[in-house]
């Protein structure tokens, strides 16, 4: 990842009916890398939960690339958690990155916290817009510096 603290989605393949983007994500403590297919729509869809958060200090707000557990479709996996950590609105992201499971039906994962600003969001939204227009390039969440 070419940034400090945050995850970059990076638009890696892209076809007639899908795109594979790589998902990287680092707190300083903890980091994971997935590359995960989506449907040509599924940016859109990431856009529109993502947009406007938080609206109050209860607004969660969830996306997942891929479905978790054993007898998922093969592929790797990556949830993000978006919600407020307190009533004054200072904003996080946990998120589980997971591998395939192997022959012996075991998987890699990490789950990571991160503290981000609602107009870091703000700006990801702008970026994941742009990259799902333009099937290509970089989005890129930053990371909020420490509280």
């Amino acid at each position: 990842m070419d940034r400090d603290v945050g995850f970059q989605f990076e638009i890696i393949y892209r076809d007639a009916h899908l795109l594979e983007i790589r998902i990287s994500a680092w707190n300083r403590a903890f980091g994971g890398v997935a590359d995960v297919y989506i449907g040509l729509d599924h940016l859109k869809e990431i856009e529109a939960i993502l947009r406007g958060f938080p609206k109050n200090s209860l607004d969660v707000r969830e996306v997942t690339f891929g479905a978790f557990g054993p007898k998922s479709v093969p592929g790797r996996r990556v949830s993000m958690r978006f919600y407020c950590a307190d009533k004054s609105g200072h904003t996080n992201v946990d998120s589980t990155i997971e591998s395939d499971y192997n022959e012996v039906n075991k998987v890699e994962s990490v789950t990571l916290s991160l503290h981000i600003e609602a107009a870091a969001v703000d700006e990801f939204v702008k970026d994941v817009h742009r990259i799902g227009v333009e099937k290509t390039g970089t989005a890129y969440l930053k990371g909020a510096v420490d509280r």
